[in-house]
């Protein structure tokens, strides 16, 4: 059975959606968009009438062209920009995940972000990456300067 639970307009073109995890309950959502925007929605808890509850930064001063969560910590992802550069940013949860409202329906709380790193890898936009399954920080990507990069983050595990 197909349903549509929600929808939002987020005001710009749409470049890329990805849950933080496959293989568990709906968590986190990201997309990315064409105007220096990466958002993130907290899909555990839906208010009939506001949704689900979201932050939005701002990043790359450029198109972001996707969103890739760490596969052995769904609270760190990797935006790509359309400038060459990536940044790594960590979820902070906040304390409780939902606040009653007026009438007592429950409604989400936004976490924050924490921009942990940043780095210029070409002049060009990078419009594919995958993190390794298996071990933590190894990354590849593709960029439109027809290069193929693998790259290493450190000190993952520190978050």
């Amino acid at each position: 059975m197909n349903l549509q639970k929600w929808e939002t307009n987020l005001k710009n073109g749409i470049c890329h959606l990805e849950f933080d995890r496959k293989d568990i309950p709906m968590n986190k959502l990201s997309a990315s968009t064409l105007e220096s925007k990466v958002h993130i929605f907290d899909l555990k808890t839906l208010h009939p009438d506001l949704g689900f509850t979201g932050l939005s930064e701002v990043a790359h001063n450029s198109t972001i062209w996707g969103v890739k969560h760490l596969p052995q910590n769904r609270d760190l992802f990797i935006t790509m920009g359309g400038n060459g550069s990536m940044n790594l940013y960590k979820y902070n949860y906040p304390t409780s995940r939902f606040i009653n409202d007026d009438n007592n329906i429950p409604k989400g709380v936004s976490g924050s972000l924490s921009l942990l790193n940043t780095k210029d890898i070409t002049t060009q936009p990078i419009i594919g990456f995958d993190w390794h399954p298996d071990k933590s920080g190894l990354m590849c990507m593709v960029a439109l300067d027809q290069s193929i990069k693998v790259y290493i983050a450190t000190r993952l595990n520190l978050y």
